[in-house]
């Protein structure tokens, strides 16, 4: 038996997170739901444990990647075998955990995609020529095409929670 763990960063998401959470739970019940509270300001803790979260609480906003080295390390010490980063503004679809997760049998980082065909995510200006760059320059080097480099909808498997703490 797998333990998993659905990592959630967090950083003032008081409005969004606790959906997130519900929706979350309702796919993967078995799993810990783990909010790391990235120094919110707002109830963003509060309203995560009221939705049934486990949380942590970084002292102040350390930024996703802070948040989520602290989801490894719970992850490590807590000997769990599978980890997935949902992002807490409800841009992801939980629906698609399983599909991941299946997806680290054969490997050991599985990234979800924004822009697959069904998707109604959408983004302008620089940010998307920035993210198109990103993808298609790493699409190159990778000589598999990359979509969504930037995407915080992915799935770890025990070597990566491993080298990622």
């Amino acid at each position: 038996m797998t333990k998993q763990l659905i990592a959630i960063p967090a950083w003032n998401e008081s409005g969004s997170v606790a959906s997130v959470i519900s929706n979350v739970k309702e796919v993967v019940p078995h799993a810990l739901v783990l909010v790391i509270n990235d120094g919110s300001t707002d109830n963003t803790e509060a309203v995560a444990r009221a939705a049934g979260a486990t949380t942590l609480s970084l002292p102040f906003n350390v930024g996703v990647g802070g948040a989520m080295r602290t989801a490894f390390l719970y992850a490590r010490r807590e000997g769990f075998t599978s980890l997935v980063q949902v992002d807490a503004d409800a841009q992801h679809d939980p629906g698609e955990i399983p599909r991941l997760l299946d997806a680290l049998d054969a490997s050991d980082v599985v990234v979800g995609t924004r822009f697959h065909p069904d998707s109604t995510y959408r983004v302008r200006g620089p940010r998307r020529w920035a993210m198109s760059l990103l993808s298609w320059s790493l699409s190159r080097m990778a000589r598999e095409k990359i979509t969504d480099t930037t995407s915080g909808f992915r799935a770890a498997g025990p070597r990566a929670i491993d080298l990622f703490a």
